[in-house]
């Protein structure tokens, strides 16, 4: 409800001190406001790895002002606290019932800050950080691609500021939902310092396994058969080369490699999701990563294979068109032979030096963001 006006005269006719309200730093919310970041997507897909490379960033430098709530699995956050910040404990999966079952459990809060569009459907003032807009693209059932577009047009239209993470993204998003460019802010992602430490020390050693890796989600527009097909003809794969899939869900593992059996495509192996450390064997001793992607919003597996020194073929999707062309070999993924040629000529490649790193306006876009939404504590600001 919004608060209404004499409340505020009145708190504020015997302290003149309090009577304008004032934000911490220029580019942060009002020092009362209170900020819920939602942070149940921690541990889950590219939704989990985003609000981890934000919380690490609020860690190391801490909002001057508002009174911020994570709102998550309290064992998930321990990690994460930054100075100032509490946590209200949720249990469960941020997925269920379309996102909708925990529409009554959502912190109070002046801003609440989502960091994935399956979110709960409540009025009031937030930010939502969109990925992409691929689900409308690849979905061939037209009644569920309506109704996934009809939750994407009602999540732009609650969100007062909608965060994304590539300039294809905010394309997207604007010619799909018909959302104004001045609503959409873009963030650089940058990379777990201390995870790519760990991978570059074990790719300094010689040692190498002879295969390349794909990882992500095996949804349509991940192109995963297309790269399969492609594979099997590679000079790599004609040597003993393997390949690995990793990060499907246990559905889509068996239909792919019942795929794979009816098609006889050899050297490939796929796994579902794995454990931090054994990615980061992966990416610390193979020869290359693949991601041939119709579309991506971010690509965020080859920009951390750049990062660590680890040869990348990818398509010109997402953020990965704007690694450097001396860190990744670029290829059409609507043709089997530019996919299988750029996998032959990755696996060759030395490890590039110097290393590439993203630089990271996360933080400072996030920030941003909560401040455009912010209104002064009861005076015209609404709270949930």
């Amino acid at each position: 409800m919004t608060a209404p006006r004499s409340s505020h005269a009145e708190a504020t006719a015997g302290n003149p001190s309090r009577a304008a309200p004032s934000r911490g730093s220029p580019g942060e919310p009002f020092e009362e406001s209170r900020i819920v970041l939602d942070c149940r997507w921690l541990g889950y897909g590219g939704a989990g790895r985003v609000t981890e490379l934000l919380l690490w960033e609020l860690r190391d430098d801490p909002p001057s002002s508002g009174k911020w709530t994570l709102w998550g699995d309290p064992a998930e956050l321990a990690p994460f606290v930054f100075a100032g910040a509490t946590i209200a404990a949720w249990h469960g999966h941020p997925a269920r019932r379309a996102g909708q079952a925990d529409l009554f459990r959502v912190p109070r809060a002046n801003v609440i800050v989502y960091l994935h569009q399956m979110r709960p459907l409540l009025p009031g003032r937030s930010v939502t950080l969109i990925h992409d807009t691929i689900p409308l693209h690849f979905e061939a059932r037209r009644v569920v691609r309506l109704a996934k577009w009809t939750f994407f047009a009602i999540v732009s239209r609650l969100s007062q500021a909608i965060v994304t993470v590539s300039a294809q993204s905010k394309e997207a998003i604007v010619r799909d939902l018909k959302v104004s460019r001045g609503r959409v802010l873009v963030v650089g992602l940058s990379v777990d310092p201390g995870r790519i430490a760990r991978i570059r020390e074990m790719r300094a050693k010689p040692v190498r396994s002879d295969r390349v890796i794909y990882v992500g989600r095996f949804g349509v527009h991940k192109n995963l058969e297309r790269l399969c097909q492609a594979f099997g003809t590679t000079d790599f794969c004609t040597r003993g080369g393997r390949m690995l899939l990793v990060g499907g869900s246990p559905d889509e593992v068996r239909r792919m490699e019942a795929w794979l059996l009816e098609c006889g495509i050899p050297g490939v192996e796929v796994h579902g999701f794995l454990p931090e450390h054994d990615l980061e064997q992966l990416f610390g001793t193979s020869r290359a990563l693949v991601q041939p992607s119709l579309e991506e919003g971010y690509g965020l597996p080859a920009v951390e294979a750049a990062a660590v020194g680890l040869p990348v073929a990818a398509s010109r999707t997402g953020f990965s068109s704007e690694i450097p062309a001396g860190f990744a070999t670029y290829l059409d993924p609507y043709d089997v032979r530019s996919i299988a040629a750029a996998i032959d000529v990755a696996v060759a490649r030395p490890d590039p030096a110097p290393i590439f790193v993203p630089r990271s306006t996360l933080r400072a876009g996030f920030m941003e963001a909560v401040a455009r939404v912010d209104r002064p504590p009861n005076r015209g600001g609404r709270r949930q």
